[in-house]
């Protein structure tokens, strides 16, 4: 049963997923370990996702929209329903594991110039996904597209921007953090807004978002000592010139664009090193 004052609102927005969706939902009950409410947003899937919800877990909150209008605006559809202190933004293919909601808003609570936190996110089997990010040079898009990328696969500036030489199990500030599992404090989008719907493509969203938590005068953290798994669903492919591609290279530009003033703001200087 969904408590009165749950401590988290846990969003799930979801499009054509809905197996996903009910294993996210079966991990988050077996493993939350806080008072917690479910917030599924079906974004016009068609698939029978909110049935399955509602049959399933009734106690959710869910969301059915028409028709499918991005992952900004299924966020963004979700936040008059939050009740909870933090919110856990979660992508449907994630599965939390026993401490992590514990541990992440116990951070928050610790550190209270830190907007949000992301976790160690984790492969199925077992294996850590590298989540966290350094700025991105502008030139990227084009190193890993087309003949550069066949003769370099993995050039210095990608390798930098997806912090390899990282071990990912150290606490540290970040430039952000994969939106696959971003948490942070309920009254967030009074400061900084709601999540930009002009963002159309899945990876940009979550990375304006962290920035903007940057330009509101607070941190962005890695917490590794809070797992969560993600069984990594790839949108975007590096070959070819496909229509997620060409949105994924629009968005790109428009973050480099929109915040090309936070590049050189020494309060990232931790975050870039």
């Amino acid at each position: 049963m969904t408590p009165a004052s749950p401590e988290v609102s846990v969003v799930v927005v979801a499009y054509r997923a809905r197996d996903y969706v009910l294993s996210c939902l079966e991990a988050l009950a077996a493993n939350a370990g806080v008072a917690y409410e479910a917030i599924v947003v079906d974004d016009g899937s068609g698939d029978g996702t909110p049935a399955a919800v509602r049959d399933r877990f009734p106690d959710a909150v869910v969301v059915a929209k028409a028709q499918n209008e991005g992952l900004s605006a299924g966020r963004n559809a979700a936040l008059p329903h939050v009740r909870g202190r933090f919110v856990l933004m979660l992508d449907s293919d994630t599965q939390v594991r026993k401490g992590a909601i514990e541990r992440l808003a116990s951070f928050l609570d610790e550190r209270p110039e830190v907007g949000l936190v992301g976790p160690r996110l984790v492969n199925p089997d077992g294996s850590v996904q590298r989540s966290c990010r350094r700025w991105p040079s502008p030139l990227i898009p084009l190193m890993r597209r087309g003949p550069y990328a066949r003769l370099v696969p993995e050039p210095k500036a990608h390798r930098e921007h997806m912090m390899m030489d990282f071990d990912f199990a150290t606490e540290r500030p970040v430039v952000a953090v994969m939106g696959a599992a971003q948490m942070w404090r309920a009254d967030l989008p009074e400061t900084i807004g709601r999540y930009d719907e002009r963002i159309s493509s899945y990876g940009g969203e979550d990375v304006d978002w962290c920035l903007r938590v940057w330009r509101a005068g607070m941190e962005v953290r890695y917490v590794p000592d809070a797992v969560i798994q993600h069984e990594w669903q790839h949108v975007v492919r590096r070959q070819g010139l496909s229509r997620h591609s060409l949105l994924a290279l629009r968005d790109f530009y428009y973050l480099q664009v929109k915040h090309r003033r936070l590049r050189r703001d020494p309060r990232l200087s931790a975050a870039l090193a």
